[in-house]
């Protein structure tokens, strides 16, 4: 008998349809009123199965809406805090601007363009980059950094810097500055470089890491170069970057345009990254004997 009600569940709703259909399979299985009475099957109809469909999509439309919801106050949270924070950090003045002055000015101008590798060995960065003759002390590199050479600094808290005109100029040839970097990068593992001018708002910076790029950005009235995606540390600086194509922004917020403010935030962004190269010139010339008491933090 359990095979016939099977058969009967089954094909009840498709016998002529309602309770009758139902009764004509009963009939035709051989299992009587009595029997049928007693198994307590409910009639379900096609109102009722619309009904319970309903329900369903409207339970599974409101988790959905409840997941997006509590999404989105995550979200907002998360920004708030990271607003406030950005607010608390020492390199954040009032009013929305960026405070990059030091407290001691360095004895030496700085270059707006340099290389930092992250390294301890300073005898395997020269040989890489083809430096030859005799290390100079850093004091004669700052003052030389007008020469078209390449200039490499002694070891500091595991980054060592490169300046001079040597180093490709990202608003002549991006894609020198590329396959500078790439080769470097194979060889030393992680690289990053940067470039600012202050008065035209021309700048740059890269992040590579054994031969692949990580971040690279270059904009020099265009955007020459934008690969990677946008770091926290840029997040966090508000640096606007510009996707290829863009229009040249035009207008002034504040009396400053937002390339402008980028290129001043250069250094903030490699003190993110890891060091910057004020920070280091400072050790440098104080192992030198150099006193940090007059001149500008950047030429």
């Amino acid at each position: 008998m359990g095979n016939r009600l099977r058969f009967a569940m089954i094909f009840c709703p498709a016998a002529g349809g309602g309770r009758e259909g139902g009764a004509r399979i009963l009939a035709a299985s051989g299992i009587g009123g009595g029997e049928a009475a007693t198994t307590g099957l409910p009639a379900v109809g096609g109102s009722d199965t619309d009904a319970l469909m309903q329900g369903l999509v409207m339970g599974l439309l409101a988790c959905f809406g409840l997941v997006v919801a509590g999404a989105v106050a995550m979200i907002l949270v998360h920004r708030r805090h990271l607003r406030a924070w950005r607010l608390s950090q020492p390199w954040a003045a009032s009013g929305g601007r960026w405070n990059i002055a030091r407290q001691a000015p360095l004895a030496l101008p700085l270059p707006g363009r340099w290389l930092a590798v992250r390294s301890g060995n300073a005898p395997q960065v020269r040989e890489m980059l083809g430096v030859e003759g005799r290390p100079v002390p850093w004091s004669e590199a700052l003052s030389r950094a007008g020469e078209r050479r390449l200039f490499v600094s002694a070891a500091v808290s595991g980054w060592i810097f490169v300046v001079g005109r040597g180093l490709p100029d990202p608003v002549q040839d991006v894609d020198a500055l590329y396959l500078f970097l790439s080769k470097a990068s194979r060889s030393l593992g992680e690289v990053q470089f940067f470039s600012m001018d202050r008065v035209l708002g021309h700048h740059a910076w890269a992040r590579l890491r054994d031969g692949l790029v990580q971040r690279g950005y270059a904009w020099s009235g265009v955007t020459e170069w934008n690969e990677g995606r946008l770091t926290l540390e840029e997040r966090l600086l508000d640096l606007r970057c510009h996707e290829y194509g863009d229009a040249t922004p035009v207008g002034w917020t504040g009396g400053v345009t937002s390339e402008i403010d980028n290129a001043e935030r250069v250094p903030l962004l490699a003190r993110r990254w890891g060091m910057d190269l004020a920070g280091a010139t400072e050790i440098l010339l104080q192992a030198e004997g150099v006193r940090s008491d007059e001149g500008n933090e950047a030429a």
